[in-house]
């Protein structure tokens, strides 16, 4: 599907796929479909690349033409204390949002007096 079917909340979208992707390393993919309430559904797969995902997104997308859903990829990487959240369409790779975040630390990572 090339053309978009109804707009995306992209935080929505990221917020849904943070669990997976932030317990799976750096960096992670993992692909989503969206329908047209908004619900998100996860594969069940994080991929470590962007190219696996890329293709199994596009064997999604081939099976949900012609119908109110949406695949995209959602990515993130960490670098020090920050982290990106990127949504992708899957089929040219085109960055649709991009989210950067600092990652907290608790006291104790920190190791410095309260």
């Amino acid at each position: 599907m090339s053309a978009t079917p109804f707009d995306l909340d992209h935080v929505s979208v990221i917020n849904s796929c943070r669990l997976e992707l932030e317990s799976a390393g750096n960096p992670s993919y993992v692909v989503a479909i969206v329908d047209e309430t908004g619900a998100v559904h996860l594969a069940p797969m994080v991929f470590s690349t962007v190219g696996p995902a890329a293709d199994h997104a596009t064997r999604l997308n081939r099976a949900a033409f012609g119908t109110n859903e949406q695949v995209v990829i959602v990515s993130r990487s960490a670098a020090g204390r920050r982290a990106m959240f990127t949504v992708v369409e899957p089929r040219t790779l085109r960055k649709l949002h991009q989210r950067l975040e600092v990652i907290e630390e608790s006291f104790h990572e920190m190791d410095t007096k309260i």
